[in-house]
């Protein structure tokens, strides 16, 4: 910490920040001054086309935000506040991106509640950008058919953008901003990115946050097809209140597994959950589900052979139907309104089949390996062999939410239990590598769980004092409490454990709950 705090102390002074009480005017001048001198600068292949000086906010502290441009379409931005802090984090995006997550707009849901809470507030210096193109209207994905754009977006946006932007960062906090460490932290899309730095790029960044990562990407979007085929069937689709049937039937059956019943699964793995229990048998109402129907919920919940075996992709958990993200009937029979449609249409108009007039759902995968087999090697981020990584020093944070219902908590799961196969059991793997769950979050954020979660602080802790997370208990509270009633908190816990409740305690409070290994 002493190197941090001179770093912080030799900012200070390179950038002239305020006074605490902010009486320091001719300091303000000097680091409006400097943010102003990047207008039209070039750096590397890179060129400031804006600048802007941000006063303090109560979303973030006084900083520079400086927009830069690069070839084809890949844009950035660079928040470095006047009191640094000595750290530096990557901002990961989402989804198929297009644009350039804020940070400091945590005060709506957006991508930036996918992030650790207060970056620029707390000093960190921040880096983003739209890794490759720029959207407008959600779910263009019509850039995908540009083979540059398509490998800015897969992998090689990062590298490109940390080249001019640790030049900037250089210009404005000195020499010393080489020494200090820098982190990518991002979900879905974004955990699928920090996953590629670490497999592909081992030496770009020091730390690496993935939550709730999209790394199986092609496996995971030909299930959303399967699926979405599934419920086309006649008489297979699901409407709002068969799903909150389901829900009702599960939590009926397993809310009480961790010792509270709070509409929260804080273990569910445990919960044996067969749809045929809900078998209509007599006249079809919407407390019971159809034969085809059962089949529905069933291809949601189990592992998945996709493309005649060729690909897999595992089922999602008990808890993952309260928040299906359109997977009930939108009215229209088509489902084509929700966010699983629309960004598997895009998947395969623009990145499988490569024709914008095909109708997805009559696409046939296994008429597309070759191409798929391309994408796998383009975009997926799976590989298990983190060696070089752990060699020079990297350390790796992953998290899934256990609610999430468009990318299934079995995924991460899956992806830490390979990485523990490859690299010599948990021992090896946990000297660089935590992996943590939260029960009750949907996708990156949301859901009933405790959804608002610092991963950025323990992860430099790490970093810079050798002291891993799981030394200390990480506690996650909500970025939106329900009107009028507390914050919940809860206790993150390290796979495999999870927060059982203790009888008599705050069912608000973390301290109420310890982790525990499943029975």
């Amino acid at each position: 910490m002493a190197l941090v705090a001179g770093l912080a102390l030799f900012t200070a002074v390179l950038t002239g920040c305020n006074d605490d009480d902010g009486s320091d005017t001719s300091s303000l001048s000097d680091a409006q001054a400097k943010c102003a001198d990047f207008q039209g600068k070039a750096f590397g292949e890179a060129t400031i086309t804006s600048t802007t000086f941000v006063p303090a906010t109560e979303e973030a502290s006084e900083h520079c935000l400086v927009y830069g441009e690069m070839d084809k379409d890949l844009d950035f931005e660079v928040r470095m506040p006047t009191d640094w802090n000595g750290r530096t984090v990557f901002a990961g995006g989402g989804g198929f991106d297009g644009n350039i997550t804020n940070p400091t707009s945590q005060t709506e849901v957006g991508t930036a509640l996918a992030l650790s809470p207060d970056l620029v507030k707390r000093g960190y210096a921040t880096i983003a950008t739209n890794h490759g193109h720029s959207v407008e209207d959600f779910p263009d994905q019509s850039w995908a058919l540009d083979e540059q754009m398509l490998k800015d977006y897969a992998y090689q946006s990062v590298p490109r953008v940390m080249s001019p932007a640790s030049q900037i960062l250089t210009t404005q906090y000195g020499g010393s901003w080489g020494s200090t460490k820098t982190i990518y932290e991002g979900c879905s899309g974004g955990g699928r990115q920090a996953l590629i730095q670490a497999q592909r790029h081992p030496d770009l960044f020091d730390g690496i946050i993935s939550r709730a990562p999209a790394n199986d990407f092609n496996a995971q979007f030909l299930w959303y097809h399967k699926v979405l085929n599934q419920l086309a069937q006649p008489g297979a689709g699901l409407t709002d209140a068969k799903v909150q049937t389901v829900r009702n039937a599960i939590i009926a059956k397993c809310d009480a597994n961790d010792g509270l019943e709070d509409g929260i699964l804080g273990n569910p793995e445990s919960c044996d959950f067969d749809p045929s229990e809900l078998a209509c048998t007599g006249m079809e109402n919407n407390s019971c589900l159809t034969d085809p129907q059962i089949e529905s919920v069933r291809s949601f919940f189990a592992p998945t052979n996709i493309a005649n075996g060729r690909y897999t992709w595992p089922g999602f958990l008990p808890s993952s139907e309260f928040r299906p993200l359109g997977w009930a009937d939108d009215g229209t029979g088509t489902r084509r309104s929700s966010a699983a449609w629309q960004l598997t249409e895009g998947y395969i108009k623009y990145m499988v089949a490569r024709d914008p007039s095909i109708d997805p759902l009559a696409l046939d995968p296994a008429q597309f390996t070759d191409r798929i087999d391309e994408l796998v090697n383009l975009i997926d981020a799976t590989d298990p062999d983190l060696t070089e990584f752990k060699d020079q020093g990297g350390k790796l944070i992953l998290w899934t939410g256990l609610s999430d219902s468009l990318i299934t908590a079995n995924n991460a799961t899956a992806y830490y239990q390979n990485v523990v196969e490859e690299m010599g059991g948990e021992e090896v793997v946990q000297e660089f590598m935590e992996y943590y769950t939260t029960p009750g979050v949907a996708h990156c954020f949301g859901g009933e769980g405790a959804d608002k979660v610092d991963l950025v602080g323990p992860m430099f802790e790490w970093l810079e004092n050798g002291t891993p997370p799981s030394s200390e208990q990480i506690v996650a509270t909500q970025w939106f409490p329900s009107e009028g009633e507390p914050a919940l908190n809860r206790p993150v816990c390290q796979y495999p454990k999870y927060p059982r409740y203790i009888e008599g305690g705050d069912p608000t409070a973390a301290a109420s709950f310890e982790c525990v290994l499943p029975q």
